[in-house]
């Protein structure tokens, strides 16, 4: 199969990209999982500390080439239904996001390997879905 950068779903991975990042936002918040996230990386956040541009100029890139990512991989395995979109949110989620996410966290720095690996893991896995659905009802 042949496929070309005009082959991309770009309304879906627009849209996917913007719900991939505000999950991501609301997820990783001191009112979601933010602070379980800090206390598994050792992190103590100083009394004024505030969060520089990369902090959301990474994510948001991360979260467009994950959606761009998907759409190619939707239509190379020519997802045809809701339960395909969800199917292979799932494997990319776990197979490669989630495993990534715990073989990272196995470091020496890492106060908490496993809650770490568990946080950000669970939020790739179900952003992958989210990314998936989106560009599968968009498509």
């Amino acid at each position: 199969m042949e496929l070309s950068m005009i082959d991309i779903n770009w309304i879906g991975v627009i849209a996917a990209t913007f719900a991939y990042y505000v999950f991501g936002g609301l997820w990783f918040s001191q009112l979601g999982f933010g602070k379980k996230w800090d206390d598994a990386l050792g992190f103590e956040r100083p009394e004024k500390w505030k969060e520089t541009t990369i902090y959301y100029v990474g994510p948001f890139v991360g979260c467009l080439i994950a959606s761009i990512a998907m759409s190619i991989l939707s239509q190379l395995v020519n997802i045809s239904s809701y339960k395909g979109a969800i199917l292979i949110g799932l494997v990319a989620g776990i197979g490669f996001a989630a495993s990534v996410s715990f073989v990272n966290a196995i470091t020496p720095t890492m106060r908490k390997p496993l809650l770490f690996g568990a946080i950000t893991g669970i939020y790739y896995i179900i952003g992958a879905i989210l990314v998936s659905v989106i560009i599968h009802a968009i498509g």
